[in-house]
Parts: C-alpha cells; sequence; structure tokens
C-alpha cells in the first residue's frame, strides 16, 4: 500500500469509530499535525506508530492489511497470497490469513541494520519468536532486562509487557515472531 491510500484508510476508519484527530492525537500520543500529514498522504510512518494508531481505532496490522483469499479449510497458504507492511527499517509479512479458526498470528519480520533505536512496543498478547538469520540482537523489556539473541535463538515476551528487538549486526536480521490469541 503506499502512503496515499494507507492515509486515506486510516481517515476513514478514524471517521467510522467517531473519533476526532484531537482525540487520536492523545490516544496516540503524537501531534494532530502528524496524522493529519498521514492521512493526507504526506508523510510515511513506522510500523509501530501505525500500529499504535490502528489500536487506537479498534483494530490492528494484520486486520488492516490482510484481504485473503485462501478457503477456510485450506491448511496451505501460498507465498503469493501474503500481505506484508514495511517502513525504511522494517518489513512485516503475515505468514497465516485473518481466519476465524486460526489461534495464533505468525510473522516473519525482517530488521535492517540502520535501526539503532526502535519504539517501544507493548502488546496485548503473547509473542514469542526465533531468529533465523543475521543478528546479534537485543531483546529488551522495560524493568525486566536484556538480553543478547543470536541465529537460532528465540524469546517469548508476556502480554502487556515494554519491550523492543534490536538489530546490533551488520546485516539483516530475520526472525519468525508468533502471537497468541492473535491480534486479528
Amino acid at each position: 500500500m503506499d502512503s496515499k491510500l494507507i492515509g486515506h484508510s486510516l481517515k476513514v476508519l478514524r471517521n467510522e469509530a467517531g473519533i476526532s484527530l484531537r482525540e487520536l492525537s492523545r490516544m496516540t500520543g503524537t501531534s494532530a499535525a502528524y496524522l493529519v500529514s498521514i492521512e493526507k498522504g504526506y508523510r510515511n510512518t513506522t510500523i509501530a506508530m501505525l500500529s499504535r494508531i490502528l489500536k487506537a481505532l479498534g483494530t490492528d496490522l494484520a486486520t488492516f492489511f490482510a484481504k485473503s483469499s485462501c478457503e477456510p479449510e485450506s491448511p496451505v497458504f501460498e507465498s503469493k497470497t501474503m500481505k506484508s507492511v514495511n517502513d525504511k527499517h522494517r518489513e512485516y509479512r503475515f505468514l497465516l490469513p485473518k481466519r476465524s479458526d486460526m489461534r495464533f498470528e505468525m510473522v516473519h519480520e525482517t530488521i535492517l541494520p540502520s535501526e539503532r533505536d526502535p519504539e517501544w512496543e507493548i502488546h496485548d498478547c503473547d509473542v514469542g519468536g526465533v531468529i533465523l538469520s543475521g543478528g546479534p540482537a537485543l531483546l529488551e523489556i522495560n524493568g525486566i532486562g536484556e538480553w543478547s539473541l543470536k541465529k537460532g535463538d528465540s524469546f517469548y515476551v508476556q502480554a502487556k509487557h515494554k519491550h523492543r528487538l534490536i538489530n546490533k549486526g551488520k546485516n539483516k536480521l530475520k526472525q519468525i515472531t508468533v502471537m497468541d490469541p492473535p491480534q486479528y
């Protein structure tokens, strides 16, 4: 999706929810002017900020971008049907479609080495993952600690814990992340 289409879709969602720009600004901790520039397609936003905006609007990234053409009974999901979203530092590829019979959400994430101070994340679900390539990475859980991860290492973060994963290497960091329950 390009920035104009994302912005238009966000504005439609905001209007459908009956939320003013000022209220959304307060809910997301950002300025109304910044939100206007996103809605008009003048500015790209980070995945973390888009996720925060969508959460305030009662939805999430997977729901916002997923339009599955998979049959409910099919256990196979072709890569050509998978949706993805990216910013200048990250790419999220949704490996499973939005379906009522899915008990978890799975995402293939790529984090570029250019992202040195990523935004903190808080999820309403438990998050687990495994580093596929790249690294090392640093997992920080606010108020609990920080841990170094390398290829093959996995992690688990309980719901509501403020955390972030930082690519400390010189190459792309690739990981699979699983969220339970799914956020769609």
